[in-house]
């Protein structure tokens, strides 16, 4: 049987821990120019940017989104020196216990079911028990939002159904493998950027690890959009903002915050400048076959 849809649009947003401030700039830029989703995909930080526009995707909603993160510190999610140390003397699983991560969450959460939310949203992490990805779509939010977010090594696997899970970054990194997956038709990445060339060697051990996760992270969205970029219509936001700080440096959120704004609005804007210059074609439509 043949049925026809329109084609449906996903926001993509990426992990990068502190960076995800950007993502919080550009979605004021999408939300400003009237272009909202379908249905929200969200990997790490950008789990918990989607948990909150999908709750009200409007524009005084994003303002408030902007405020949480101007408070955000290490020392609100329990990041402090002390912590790390005595849980690498214990030979914990993580540096960190992840109760403030978890208590930030649950503060900030405006509902507690997926079902709840205004927008369709879908979590990604990994299933370290089976081995393969994961993606929460349905039942209670806040604990598919921190498996999304932690991070092997910082904060413990999050249990789900007697599985773990760890951060869903290293199997899709923006989450624009899981939104084709899922049907999209036009996928708005929120990609929260990496520094690129750099000025000089990198001289710590987190920075390092930091980085190389980050160029993994850019080689995997690039291969897809290589791959896909001819049968499903990509808007790759990335702001090209020189993030040489380690992704749990909070110091420099206004910063992220202005410069994803004004990347995306120039790119957006300039998108809706040549199509207004193109002539204009009839609109279609993808069948969807059962």
């Amino acid at each position: 049987m043949l049925h026809w849809r329109r084609d449906r649009t996903a926001f993509a947003i990426s992990g990068g821990g502190a960076r995800g401030a950007a993502q919080v700039g550009m979605l004021r830029a999408l939300i400003e120019r009237d272009i909202t989703p379908d249905f929200v995909v969200g990997v790490s930080i950008g789990a918990w940017n989607g948990a909150w526009l999908a709750h009200r995707p409007d524009l005084e909603w994003v303002k408030r989104l902007e405020e949480v993160w101007r408070n955000v510190s290490r020392r609100t999610l329990d990041m402090v020196w002390w912590r790390a140390a005595r849980n690498m003397v214990r030979r914990k699983p993580s540096l960190y216990e992840g109760n403030g991560l978890s208590r930030f969450v649950a503060r900030h959460l405006q509902v507690h079911n997926f079902e709840d939310l205004a927008v369709p949203l879908h979590t990604v992490a990994i299933d370290l028990t089976m081995g393969t990805k994961a993606v929460f779509s349905h039942g209670p939010l806040a604990p598919a939002v921190l498996a999304s977010s932690a991070i092997p090594g910082i904060f413990p696997p999050v249990l789900i159904g007697g599985h773990q899970h760890v951060d869903g970054g290293l199997v899709d990194p923006t989450g624009l493998d899981t939104a084709i997956e899922l049907g999209a038709r036009r996928v708005y990445v929120l990609d929260s950027g990496y520094a690129g060339r750099l000025p000089a060697p990198l001289g710590s051990m987190n920075a390092i690890v930091d980085h190389t996760f980050q160029i993994a992270a850019q080689h995997r969205t690039r291969w897809t959009i290589q791959q896909m970029g001819r049968s499903v219509e990509i808007v790759h936001l990335r702001p090209d903002a020189g993030f040489l700080r380690h992704s749990m440096d909070f110091g420099a959120t206004d910063f992220y915050l202005n410069e994803g704004y004004r990347y995306a609005a120039e790119v957006l804007d300039s998108r809706r400048k040549r199509r207004r210059s193109m002539p204009e074609l009839a609109p279609t439509v993808a069948p969807v076959y059962h």
